[in-house]
């Protein structure tokens, strides 16, 4: 039996963000989301989450937590910096799963991210994990340790 690390990397993109288009004119914010399941979305954050890229995430969050999905986890690995319209979105996400009946998760990022989510009190009420050696591999739908 195959699994979804087995699919080649473009395979699992989601065809209509396969190419997506950096956000800022230096590259420095990029968005993708990776199916590795029928069940599971994974959006990849890269770059810096503010003001100016926030509502992005929250355009692609909306429609995958009212959706067919059950998992949705939001990969903060990449991320450089995060501000408060960032954490805003995952504060709202977080709502929006527990409405809908989704499960949220999150994958970590680098400490000076992290001290956000502890400072604000976000990782009180969101499970987050810190990235395993594929990413998302724990989180999509597999056993996790933490």
């Amino acid at each position: 039996m195959s699994t979804f690390l087995d699919t080649p990397l473009a395979a699992r993109r989601e065809t209509a963000f396969h190419s997506l288009a950096p956000d800022r004119a230096d590259g420095s914010f990029r968005l993708a989301v990776i199916r590795p399941t029928p069940t599971t979305a994974v959006i990849e954050v890269a770059g810096e989450l503010d003001v100016a890229t926030a509502p992005r995430l929250a355009h692609l969050l909306g429609p995958r937590l009212a959706s067919a999905l059950r998992t949705v986890v939001i990969d903060l690995s990449a991320v450089t910096s995060l501000d408060a319209a960032g954490l805003s979105v995952l504060a709202h996400a977080h709502h929006q799963a527990a409405i809908t009946g989704r499960a949220l998760k999150l994958i970590t990022g680098p400490d000076r991210v992290n001290r956000l989510l502890v400072n604000s009190g976000l990782e009180t009420v969101l499970a987050w994990h810190a990235p395993d050696q594929h990413g998302f591999t724990a989180l999509a739908g597999q056993k996790t340790g933490a």
